[in-house]
């Protein structure tokens, strides 16, 4: 039966049943993934993870390598209790001979992948929680806990968004402009609820859907995480299943700004709106 779009809107990234996630997927050649420059991990490309701590600086302006940064570079410490990911992640693969930057619009599969932070650069959808969680072990961080996330979302006053307690217009990838992506890139609402055409790589290579880590300069938290509301759905470390901050084509429907959760899926679940960020313990100073 055919639904109205408003309807689909908000059927098809928070109540779509669990699908076979993989069957069917389609792969095709990306014109848009970003090249290995763009994920920019503190002034060049990633080649580590971003495991490189930043060294601290002594009084006399010289670096002090004997005492590293808490976090590596691209995360912010959080009330000294744990790091997060300046922005949500991406992926590089493993190609047989080292890492290379892997397109944000493909599924995992079996490649084998790790997280880095896609600052200034298209972060990675079309991933499920079991596979985020693997991506961010090979970087050697972990998927952040709920209350990890939601305490570098709402800061230290509780905020409704990251920015404050009043929603601002165009302040987060929030409002897409379409009618919905789906619809939009395969001109129908019939026969694409299912897992290939919800994971078709061209959806998020569409104008206005993904932007890429810290476009919205206002959407940002109050010690400085771009993009914890809208952009992608992001997940964390709970065991059944759970997303969090809505994406680019909803991110009210579960919950206002930080309070956004949807619960519906599996963690083997994934679609276009799926994305993650990484989290880890900060290093004792000194050690």
């Amino acid at each position: 039966m055919y639904s109205p779009p408003a309807l689909i809107v908000l059927l098809a990234a928070c109540t779509t049943p669990d699908l076979d996630d993989d069957a069917g997927a389609s792969v095709r050649a990306d014109p848009g993934a970003p090249s290995d420059t763009e994920l920019d991990t503190g002034g060049g490309p990633d080649t580590d993870a971003d495991t490189d701590m930043d060294a601290d600086t002594d009084t006399d302006g010289d670096p002090d390598t004997d005492t590293p940064a808490p976090c590596p570079a691209q995360m912010v410490e959080i009330d000294g209790r744990f790091c997060i990911d300046r922005a949500e992640a991406a992926l590089e693969e493993w190609d047989g001979d080292g890492w290379v930057t892997a397109s944000p619009y493909e599924t995992v599969g079996s490649r084998r992948v790790r997280a880095v932070v896609a600052w200034s650069a298209v972060p990675q959808g079309y991933i499920s929680g079991d596979e985020a969680e693997a991506a961010c072990l090979e970087a050697g961080k972990r998927l952040c806990t709920s209350d990890e996330w939601i305490r570098a979302c709402e800061g230290s006053e509780g905020r409704t968004w990251p920015y404050g307690d009043t929603h601002i217009e165009g302040a987060c990838n929030d409002d897409y402009e379409g009618g919905h992506p789906l619809i939009d890139y395969f001109g129908t609402s019939e026969g694409i609820w299912d897992s290939a055409h919800m994971n078709d790589p061209g959806i998020n290579q569409q104008a206005g859907t993904v932007a890429p880590g810290g476009a919205f300069a206002a959407c940002e938290s109050e010690d400085g995480v771009f993009d914890l509301h809208g952009n992608l759905h992001e997940w964390v470390a709970d065991g059944s299943g759970v997303f969090r901050g809505g994406f680019y084509a909803d991110a009210s429907i579960n919950g206002d700004g930080c309070g956004y959760r949807t619960t519906a899926h599996s963690r083997s679940y994934h679609d276009y709106s799926t994305g993650f960020r990484c989290c880890q313990d900060p290093l004792e100073r000194g050690r």
